[in-house]
């Protein structure tokens, strides 16, 4: 199943839109795709990550889902028979450049995560269907397991007859945050099958705990779970976020090389100092670009999105800064490396058009994605 970003698929594997060149580049064999940044949740909207049950005996498919301890009484373990558990996650750019381990976003490509009674069994359709694990060793298995222990620290979750389907759209290692999908989507199962309610606040912030504690740093997980752009900090007891508005229109270019980067190993290459003249350098991008987004001055996302802690050496053995300089010179407001790479993600758009129905929007993506392919295979 192909990866869906917003109502186009688009990539060089799977060809399912004219949006973009049908070029191969031999070396990387990239895939270049079009995304939205996914705005911020409402209050009270479970956006991206909403938990649905569907009833096979209900003719309309749906059933009531309740967390309510006076209905279900004293089962620990909220799932009925006949019932789907369904958990989605939304991919995840992090850093933008200047904001290493503290800012990040979500895009419109989504992994989820079926939960159902019946034998156990870790079925995995889409990317790495081929290499992710299948049995209790799975990253999400584990994390279901442990956002179940956080209500019931004495207790062990029983797997034996919970059945369950991972469908993933997100590219494993490729910088848009597939691991921190599926760690959240295993903790936020977990604490739904322990009763409680995803859509609370107070969930939402355990959540965020959980996750975060478990990656060391809350750019992928915090946008994974509340969406939007999102600015973390840790205060010292407990990780905090807030969102930053996101333009009406913009959209995400998205150059997503066949090669695998890890975060580990690329993290590993990264000093542990930096000088001072560094230091500044990110400190005062990473404030010019939290103001473009608040005023909507996407002219100055060219400078804002610079960076020279963590780029310079995660983009060093590949054309990086090449693809970053031509998308600005096809006029991206501004490009930098998703997450530890190897994606590079360019910004279009967000003037406050009308995405599909704007083609001079996708117009301009389409060059951007034209130009960022051309300067890969120099």
């Amino acid at each position: 199943r192909p990866p869906r970003f917003g109502d186009c698929t688009a990539s060089y594997r799977y060809s399912h839109c004219t949006m973009s060149a049908t070029a191969v580049m031999s070396a990387v064999a990239p895939r270049v795709a079009f995304a939205r940044p996914r705005a911020s949740r409402p209050r009270g909207s479970k956006g991206a990550r909403t938990m649905t049950v569907q009833a096979s005996g209900d003719s309309s498919g749906k059933a009531t889902w309740s967390t309510d301890r006076a209905l279900r009484g004293d089962r620990k373990v909220d799932l009925n028979r006949g019932e789907q558990m369904t958990i989605t996650v939304p991919a995840t750019s992090a850093n933008m450049g200047p904001g290493f381990d503290s800012f990040g976003f979500a895009v419109d490509l989504e992994n989820e995560l079926i939960l159902e009674r019946g034998a156990f069994k870790v079925d995995i359709i889409g990317e790495g269907e081929t290499s992710l694990p299948r049995d209790e060793s799975n990253a999400i298995i584990k994390a279901v397991k442990d956002g179940y222990a956080a209500i019931y620290p004495d207790e062990s979750l029983p797997m034996d007859d919970i059945k369950f389907t991972s469908i993933n759209r997100i590219p494993p290692a490729r910088g848009l945050g597939s691991s921190s999908a599926a760690l959240v989507a295993g903790l936020a199962a977990g604490l739904a099958l322990a009763g409680q309610d995803l859509a609370k606040p107070q969930t939402k912030q355990l959540l965020l705990q959980l996750a975060a504690d478990a990656e060391g740093h809350p750019d992928n997980v915090a946008p994974a779970i509340y969406g939007g752009f999102q600015v973390s900090i840790n205060t010292g007891k407990q990780w905090v976020t807030q969102a930053i508005g996101l333009p009406t229109g913009m959209q995400a270019v998205l150059f997503i090389p066949e090669f695998e980067s890890l975060t580990s190993e690329t993290r590993a290459a990264l000093p542990k100092e930096i000088p001072v003249a560094d230091a500044v350098f990110n400190i005062s991008r990473a404030a010019m670009l939290i103001n473009s987004f608040a005023t909507d001055n996407f002219e100055a996302l060219r400078y804002a999105c610079q960076d020279v802690i963590h780029q310079p050496y995660r983009g060093a053995a590949f054309p990086m800064q090449a693809m970053i300089d031509a998308a600005l010179g096809m006029g991206a407001h501004g490009a930098f490396l998703s997450g530890a790479g190897p994606t590079v993600l360019a910004l279009t758009g967000g003037h406050g058009s009308d995405v599909d129905a704007d083609t001079m929007a996708t117009f301009l993506a389409v060059e951007v994605a034209d130009a960022m392919l051309a300067a890969a295979k120099e």
